[in-house]
């Protein structure tokens, strides 16, 4: 029998985006942790009926009022009944009123549960696996999966079936938010006008229920919140949950949520930026700010210009009622109006990675559109996700008279340039790829800042007047419906001519005289800056005049010799040196 060991997950302490460690029987001991395996044999029958003790048992609560449980799912506790299924039998539990699955790899288990509700053991339903979930290569990429957390309201019994594959570290998660005395007294807040930059007539802020109001522990949170440069796009999810929740029950179902995201799936904080309940009412998720933009973790693979909306529930069963539809629209059009988005449109927009859109792939999407436009899901439900259409409409009644600002074209992979920087030799720019995928490119080449009449072209090739100068080019893409962008590129260091050098020595009488020029490949330019010339251990340094120099050396010995000149270079002129042969005559 494979060895079955509780993993609790209490409540308190700084959280490490480790995934708790499950620990077998050996090690159970010395933590002094009662085991499933223990408890379970002595305290109910294959009936499911609850013995003297219940071997699932919660935690108990901290100030959040989240009792917990987190135990894995070994061979003891989920059999094997054939090739691909897994069952449990009737398992006693504490009492509990959140379910959730988490494992690690690439196998995906799907999961489906029956809980003894009231004495009586509701039907079967399935766990939908999580896809509002972090990018990958964030800090809070844990690797760990899960299901939605589910709500079930007060049960005290699970049976688990388990089909397709049966994961290692399946552990099943029961928590139970207690009501808080404050839940029953919450008083939404309104945000200040903040967020966006331009000036421009905006939506008032909605009535937002803040973080504190629904008791978040502050001490699960793992870091700083992270922000967004703009927004782009509202995603409207659901939690997937449950629909049989009172009033009072809601800050307790967030303060579920937050723990399963935090200490059962790794992340820095809850998911999404914003809740709204059944009732109309609209939560703060995410921590950072409800007025400027929190990247959440909500949408994988395009979180970088988004909020995130999730509807406590499950709208695949009931269809959202107005006060859902109002709430969902009041936050979508607060939001986009500080960016002047338009809510009827369409944006193009890099996936960061999903298993709907690959890295770096150009979606064409609804600024305001479901999860499972982006994600192979099916939040935000087919119930809501069918009146996405009316939620669009309302938000731009809610913006009339908002400007519209076109978006930004977006650089995907940035332009590059090649090339030698020098008279002669082209240099050539190569656009990159932008967002959206159909915007063109223009270009104007300068020089030193200044552009070069006619240098419109990708390709530019360096003349005398650009020796010594600073070379740039500007890509600007552009697109209709979108605000153009433009990069600078420069070339790497300024334009450089190729030097060499020559003599022209006379005869003397115990002395030399060399006239030395330097001279540019190509005859650009003349050089400037000085040579130095060695004849017989003398060394003299002159500057040159027009790229010529006169050296002069008296009373050298007669005879035969080899003057060597070096030229180190100047602005725009490449090093050089050479050698002339010097006769030296007698009297």
């Amino acid at each position: 029998m494979t060895d079955t060991r509780v993993v609790d997950g209490t409540a308190d302490g700084k959280h490490t985006h480790r995934r708790p460690v499950v620990i077998g029987l050996a090690g159970a001991a010395a933590l002094g942790v009662t085991t499933v395996a223990t408890k379970i044999a002595g305290s109910m029958g294959g009936s499911g009926e609850p013995g003297a003790a219940s071997p699932l048992e919660l935690s108990a609560a901290d100030s959040s009022g989240v009792k917990s449980l987190t135990v894995r799912l070994g061979d003891d506790l989920v059999p094997q009944q054939s090739a691909h299924t897994w069952r449990s039998t009737e398992l006693s539990t504490g009492v509990h009123s959140m379910v959730g699955f988490t494992w690690t790899g690439a196998r995906t288990p799907r999961v489906r549960i029956r809980s003894r509700v009231g004495g009586r053991w509701t039907a079967w339903q399935r766990l939908a696996v999580m896809h509002d979930v972090p990018d990958a290569g964030t800090s809070e990429a844990s690797g760990t999966q899960g299901t939605q957390l589910v709500w079930i309201g007060a049960a005290d019994g699970i049976h688990i079936d388990v089909q397709g594959a049966r994961p290692d570290d399946l552990a099943l998660v029961l928590l139970h938010p207690g009501r808080l005395s404050g839940d029953t007294r919450v008083k939404a807040t309104r945000a200040p006008q903040r967020h966006g930059t331009a000036k421009r007539r905006t939506v008032a802020a909605p009535a937002v229920l803040l973080r504190a109001q629904w008791g978040a522990n502050e001490s699960w949170r793992d870091g700083a919140p992270r922000y967004n440069t703009t927004l782009e796009q509202v995603h409207v999810h659901h939690t997937a949950s449950g629909n049989d929740y009172a009033e009072a029950d809601v800050p307790g179902l967030l303060r579920g949520f937050y723990r399963y995201h935090t200490k059962s799936l790794g992340w820095s904080d809850i998911g999404y930026n914003f809740l709204v309940d059944k009732f109309g009412r609209i939560w703060e998720g995410r921590a950072g700010g409800i007025d400027k933009l929190v990247r959440g973790a909500h949408t994988l693979g395009f979180n970088a210009t988004s909020t995130g909306i999730s509807v406590v529930g499950n709208y695949d069963l009931v269809s959202p009622g107005t006060p859902i539809l109002t709430a969902v629209s009041q936050v979508a059009a607060w939001k986009l109006a500080a960016y002047g988005r338009d809510p009827m449109a369409t944006v193009a927009v890099v996936s960061e990675g999903s298993d709907k859109y690959r890295a770096r792939k150009v979606a064409s999407l609804n600024v305001i559109d479901g999860h499972r436009d982006t994600n192979d899901t099916a939040c935000p439900g087919g119930l809501l996700y069918a009146r996405l259409p009316a939620i669009r409409k309302q938000v731009k009644q809610l913006m009339a008279g908002v400007p519209v600002v076109p978006p930004t074209v977006a650089t995907v992979v940035p332009p590059a340039l090649s090339g030698t920087p020098a008279p002669g030799q082209p240099l050539t720019v190569t656009p990159g790829s932008y967002n959206p995928p159909d915007a063109t490119s223009t270009y104007a080449w300068l020089r030193n800042g200044v552009p070069i009449a006619g240098a419109t072209a990708a390709t530019y090739t360096p003349v005398g007047k650009d020796v010594g100068a600073a070379l740039t080019v500007q890509v600007t893409t552009a697109r209709a419906d979108y605000t153009a962008l433009t990069e600078s590129v420069a070339a790497p260091g300024a334009v450089i001519a190729t030097t060499l050098v020559r003599a022209v020595t006379k005869r003397r009488v115990r002395s030399a005289v060399l006239r030395v020029r330097v001279s540019t490949v190509g005859g650009y330019k003349r050089p400037t800056g000085s040579v130095t010339v060695t004849v017989k251990k003398q060394t003299k340094t002159v500057p040159l005049v027009r790229g010529w120099a006169v050296v002069k050396f008296p009373k050298v010995r007669p005879g035969r010799t080899t003057a060597t000149i070096s030229y180190p270079g100047d602005t725009g002129f490449s090093a050089c040196s050479g050698t002339a042969k010097v006769a030296i005559a007698r009297r």
